[in-house]
């Protein structure tokens, strides 16, 4: 079978645009109904404030909120790793990290038609919060940031309103970025410094190991499988940040984490030829894909395959961009990849 180049998916493109109309007028009518005295927002004039720099400049937020809202998927996510609950959160519960779903349990969902990124804001106003935390926007946006209306509706309710950058967790850097200023504005700054320092010397110690067990040139691809046969190599998630903090390399061309996904078919998985060992998942809506990736004749000739060294792992883990799910990510890495190496000595 003739192989075909993979094309790269840009790394914005995962991220669909703001609220629909409908959610936006919605929204306003909210709004005008909390300045009316709805008593759906929460009064901050007897609480303690501080204030902080978010996203587009000075806000003043509680000193130690108590009905926060997450109005997306990865706030959500980083504020259940800092050990925090919010009140409510927008997200879809078929996407949520299953490592994160117990912590979820009893968190008013307030996700919108278009999904977690598209929170309702009416039924955030409902909660009476006392602070919102958006993901807002790219580095260096401003006012065109992506999530610039939700977060001005949000903003004109009266309820203080915390956004941040996180350029969709590329790198441990923007990570890091993104734990320290939910935990900044959480009154967590302790338990996010420790959260970062810990995976930090996590992955010095495992870089270490991978060294000393000569796997360094050994490359590694991850490989997700979705419904309808829309396959990647993934090279801008969380798995490849811990293929590059531990010094495991990538084959070439899959070495750039702005692409974020390659595409594949089954027709050209021989791109696969180039690596070592594979960690392959398959989204949990979709098992029998597993299947009819493998069924491609090209699939016995790989030298991962014919070497043994192909990891099925939990698409819940490797799909996710949070830091607890990082750390579970690099306990597959030292089961699957490091501790054989060392034990073959």
């Amino acid at each position: 079978m003739t192989s075909s180049s993979p094309t790269a998916a840009p790394i914005r493109a995962r991220r669909r645009a703001i609220a629909s109309a409908a959610v936006v007028v919605a929204a306003l009518v909210a709004v005008t109904g909390c300045s009316a005295g709805a008593g759906a927002t929460t009064a901050v004039s007897d609480v303690k404030t501080q204030t902080i720099d978010d996203y587009f400049g000075s806000v003043d937020v509680p000193v130690e909120p108590q009905r926060v809202v997450a109005g997306d998927p990865v706030s959500l996510a980083i504020m259940l790793s800092l050990g925090v609950k919010p009140v409510a959160a927008s997200f879809s519960p078929t996407s949520l990290p299953s490592h994160l779903a117990d912590k979820a349990e009893g968190i008013e969902n307030i996700a919108g038609e278009g999904g977690g990124f598209d929170p309702n804001l009416e039924a955030a106003l409902a909660e009476k919060p006392d602070l919102i935390v958006l993901d807002t926007g790219y580095t260096g946006e401003g006012d065109k940031a992506w999530n610039k209306k939700t977060y001005d509706l949000a903003t004109a309710s009266g309820v203080p309103t915390f956004g941040y950058a996180f350029d969709d967790g590329v790198s441990f850097d923007d990570l890091k970025h993104g734990v320290t200023e939910v935990a900044s504005v959480l009154g967590k700054k302790e338990a996010g410094e420790k959260l970062i320092s810990g995976l930090e010397q996590r992955m010095t110690d495992l870089a270490a190991r991978v060294k000393s067990a000569g796997l360094s040139d050994k490359p590694v691809s991850a490989v997700r499988l979705s419904d309808g046969g829309n396959y990647s190599i993934r090279v801008g998630t969380s798995e490849s940040i811990a293929f590059r903090a531990l010094g495991i390399a990538q084959p070439e061309g899959q070495q750039d984490p702005s692409l974020f996904r390659i595409e594949l078919t089954a027709e050209n998985l021989n791109e696969l030829a180039k690596a070592d060992t594979l960690f392959v998942y398959v989204d949990d809506n979709s098992p029998a894909e597993k299947e009819k990736f493998t069924s491609s004749p090209l699939w016995p000739t790989l030298p991962a395959v014919q070497a043994n060294r192909v990891h099925w792992v939990s698409s819940g883990v490797w799909n996710s961009s949070d830091p607890v799910g990082l750390d579970k990510i690099l306990d597959d890495i030292e089961k699957d990849f490091i501790e054989p190496a060392e034990q073959q000595g």
